[in-house]
């Protein structure tokens, strides 16, 4: 469970939960997250105010920035292939295969 990534809905949940007055050892039981990471969300929104029931939530981006995780924004990935958009185009077109232009650029640019 230590490598597990913390989706921000969990964060917010937590929130909740705590603002109602859970402990964290029920929250822990619940499996949202462990008690030494309660521990550290629950301090840090305490000194940040988010624990007061009359007080709103904050937004999705302040929970995320605070716990240093950035909002669910696209991802844009660029293909390793990409500097060599031009040439598996123009193989593609003279009809080379796939897997035969896949060997060459192994060959060609590791």
């Amino acid at each position: 469970m230590a490598n597990r990534r913390f989706e921000l809905f969990e964060y917010r949940q937590v929130l909740v939960r705590m603002r109602h007055g859970d402990s964290d050892r029920d929250i822990a039981r619940g499996g949202l997250m462990g008690r030494k990471k309660l521990t550290t969300v629950r301090r840090k929104a305490e000194a940040l105010g988010w624990l007061d029931p009359a007080q709103p939530l904050p937004d999705p981006a302040t929970i995320a920035g605070a716990f240093g995780r950035s909002p669910h924004l696209p991802h844009t990935c660029v293909s390793t292939a990409e500097p060599f958009r031009e040439q598996i185009r123009d193989w593609a077109a003279a009809g080379v295969q796939g897997t035969t232009i896949h060997a060459a650029l192994q060959r060609n640019h590791g």
